[in-house]
């Protein structure tokens, strides 16, 4: 039988069609020795031919035979589960003032936060590109992201409708000086906004830049308490 992306396990299939890429999911893409020795273990002992920081920040085992796939999210200490569908999402969070010299918030914490209590943000049926910097050198590319954060002395400044590809769009600020709460408010709103229209016919499966081009932002402003 012909093999395809096991998404459930997001696990992908690979040029070869034989082995797969898996991915160990770091939130802000950190993690501490322990963890990493735990993936450098699992690599070593399942044959992995290499390993792959993504764009996301997650570390990739490229060359997982199907059947260790789900022994080898064990070695690591992680479980198997989907992660690579369209509709899933992730937070790109530069190093902030945990250990960056130029950041003037705290990214990874925010970025664990946002984790914990959003993600996986279900039921949306577009993407959603998170990027957290912690300075206006904004290496997480924040003003590329359906939701972008850059912290400033006073707080966060907040930014929608960014993105990538082929049809690039540069994010608008929709608010600034934000606390962590604050910010955790905000998104709340702007993820039901998001969901909302991301399951109706006319703007079904459309990144949350698009949608604002065809509807306007003044509703979502409004949701948000910002009009």
């Amino acid at each position: 039988m012909e093999k395809s992306d096991i998404l459930a396990k997001g696990a992908i299939l690979q040029r070869d069609q034989e082995t797969y890429a898996i991915a160990a999911r770091l939130v802000g893409g950190v993690m501490d020795v322990a963890t990493g020795r735990g993936i450098a273990d699992a690599a070593e002992k399942f044959g992995v031919e290499m390993l792959k920081i993504t764009g996301d920040g997650r570390l990739a085992l490229i060359g997982v035979k199907e059947e260790d796939i789900d022994a080898a999210y064990g070695e690591m200490g992680f479980k198997a589960k989907a992660g690579i569908a369209l509709c899933q999402q992730y937070i790109k969070a530069c190093p902030g003032n945990a250990f960056c010299q130029r950041g003037q918030q705290d990214t990874l914490d925010l970025a664990r936060k946002i984790d914990e209590r959003f993600y996986p943000y279900p039921k949306i049926s577009a993407k959603v590109k998170i990027g957290i910097a912690g300075c206006f050198n904004s290496c997480a590319e924040p003003a590329i992201k359906d939701i972008g954060l850059i912290g400033l002395p006073k707080g966060w400044t907040l930014m929608v409708g960014g993105a990538g590809g082929k049809d690039p769009m540069i994010a608008e600020i929709i608010a600034r000086n934000l606390s962590d709460d604050e910010v955790l408010e905000m998104m709340e709103k702007l993820l039901k906004y998001y969901r909302g229209l991301s399951s109706r016919p006319q703007t079904r499966n459309l990144r949350l830049g698009v949608i604002l081009k065809k509807e306007g932002k003044e509703r979502l402003l409004r949701i948000c308490g910002l009009d």
